[in-house]
């Protein structure tokens, strides 16, 4: 089950960890530098706590409308990943929480993720199947390819480009598009180069265990 819950205290964390962050073209600092011009490391708690009793109703409003939209695609989101990954992903549960920044990151530990609530409902649905995936892949990950990967960190270099780069494959695949009602994009510019020699692998790849052990063996760097 994907739900999605309001979390305050989460958006100080994401604040100090993202204020000035960039990675891979990708220019965090600059986005809540945007959204929230008068926010800064000395306030930062009193403007989220302001910004949350403001936007109450509209945050809750959010939520409420991104939850249902989740129990109508869900499920064919969890057979869509079992037909890719052949794992059962029914029984899990990934829990989101809307933020006021629009950074969306990822907690692979805790399996937990944010939503920038300013989205569009389809796009919130997208980074809340985009995260989902994320787990599902580092999962199987986990299951086939635990010595390969062990020597590598999930949160940068060839683990972290390879989830992103999957993730836009695999959501463009025609079942994945039918449900996000959308095509999915690269975020991360500076990995367009990798994607495009990741999409030729994917084509001449028996299946995802093929591709992955492709990938890893043309990416990886002694």
């Amino acid at each position: 089950m994907i739900k999605i819950s309001l979390n305050k205290e989460l958006d100080y964390e994401v604040y100090t960890d993202f204020w000035d962050f960039s990675m891979a073209g990708a220019n965090f600092g600059e986005k809540i530098k945007k959204d929230h011009p008068n926010i800064n490391l000395e306030n930062y708690k009193k403007y989220i706590d302001d910004f949350y009793v403001k936007n109450q109703s509209e945050l809750l409003e959010k939520q409420n409308e991104i939850n249902k939209l989740l129990i109508s695609k869900q499920n064919n989101f969890i057979t869509e990943l079992k037909n890719i990954f052949d794992i059962d992903f029914s029984n899990k549960t990934y829990n989101g929480y809307l933020s006021i920044f629009n950074c969306n990151p990822r907690y692979l530990d805790t399996e937990t993720f944010q939503i920038y609530f300013k989205k569009d409902l389809l796009d919130m649905l997208e980074v809340a199947f985009h995260e989902s995936l994320h787990f599902s892949f580092f999962e199987y990950l986990s299951k086939h390819f635990s010595e390969k990967i062990q020597k590598f960190d999930k949160n940068s270099g060839i683990l972290w480009e390879l989830s992103e780069i999957i993730n836009v494959i695999i959501l463009n695949l025609p079942p994945f598009i039918k449900i996000l009602e959308r095509e999915e994009m690269l975020f991360y510019p500076e990995l367009k180069e990798k994607l495009d020699k990741a999409k030729k692998i994917w084509v001449s790849s028996k299946n995802i265990k093929d591709f992955i052990n492709t990938y890893l063996d043309t990416n990886s760097k002694s």
